[in-house]
């Protein structure tokens, strides 16, 4: 009874002092406002900006692509760990996501444009329109920072660069490409076997005096992004059916069957990919951290994705 009584009165100093402090920082709701490219498209911007007053160089900043999906996911994670967070201690920081004028989450046709390169593989031509991330990397630089900018005192020297999936491929392309536009490259379930994992093979290029050699480098990836079991395929494969009851077109004129036939061998060797960049940008000298998450999909695993992802890019 002493021990729980003992707990329990650490527990509640540990809540009651911190509590204090948030009721001096009270929630401020994410802004969002439209910029245009150069291009002349549009693209939304989401901001969740920071509770607490900025340090003297300024604000962290992160920016996110496919930011209708994940812009509140990640500014959450700073503001439930603000005050309480122990082994997620994180500060005061600005998130901005790059999304599109859109109601969901995600416009599939253009941000497979925006983040990918050109490829030479057939499949990946397939997707629709692709090899836009040039323009895309040099709106964010030239027209989404200077904007942000304006709103917030920013620390240049700790600006991180968050994307999932084929915005991870976005990011890890933007390490190797303009390795001096960010501090920390978040990269969350990469697709990293486009164009053939070209990534990979730049990444085992790197030299000793490459400038990559300066950047931090977060990798997550769920084990069943290329690991499947038995119980999960069921599970998809039962999803599948429903989303084909619900719309017959949403396979793309496939059976149930083959759908589930092409999933089986196109698993991209996501996790194996992930674990090899980690491995090769370790050893060339970068800060690198590798999460592997058991019992994962590729969207399950967002959340502890971004719990880790967030404070390693609010890192001091």
């Amino acid at each position: 009874m002493k021990i729980f009584s003992l707990i329990a009165f650490c527990a509640a100093a540990a809540l009651s002092a911190p509590a204090a402090a948030q009721a001096d920082k009270p929630f401020r709701p994410a802004s969002m406002h439209d910029l245009t490219s150069a291009e002349g498209l549009s693209y939304r911007i989401i901001v969740a900006p920071p509770a607490g007053p900025a340090p003297a160089a300024g604000y962290p900043v992160i920016y996110i692509v496919d930011g209708n999906a994940w812009t509140l996911l990640a500014s959450e994670v700073i503001r439930t760990n603000l005050d309480f967070g122990t082994q997620a201690k994180v500060e005061p920081a600005v998130v901005v996501g790059v999304g599109y004028p859109i109601e969901g989450a995600f416009d599939l046709a253009r941000r497979t444009t925006d983040l990918t390169t050109p490829s030479s593989v057939a499949s990946d031509v397939k997707w629709g329109k692709v090899g836009g991330y040039e323009a895309m990397i040099r709106f964010i630089q030239e027209r989404v920072k200077p904007d942000i900018e304006k709103r917030f005192p920013i620390d240049k020297g700790r600006q991180s660069l968050a994307g999932h999936s084929l915005g991870g491929l976005f990011t890890l392309r933007t390490l190797m490409n303009h390795p001096d536009w960010y501090q920390n490259y978040l990269a969350l379930s990469p697709s990293i076997w486009w164009n053939d994992a070209a990534l990979l093979k730049e990444a085992a290029a790197l030299g000793a005096s490459s400038p990559q050699r300066k950047a931090r480098v977060y990798l997550g990836i769920g084990q069943f992004e290329q690991y499947y079991s038995p119980e999960f395929l069921q599970k998809m494969e039962t999803s599948v059916r429903a989303r084909a009851a619900a719309d017959p077109a949403a396979l793309g004129g496939m059976s149930v069957e083959a759908y589930m036939a092409e999933m089986r061998k196109s698993k991209g060797n996501m996790v194996d990919n992930a674990r090899q960049m980690a491995k090769i940008l370790g050893e060339n000298g970068l800060d690198v951290r590798f999460d592997h998450f058991p019992d994962e999909d590729h969207f399950s695993v967002l959340p502890a994705q971004f719990a880790r992802a967030v404070p390693f890019a609010l890192r001091k």
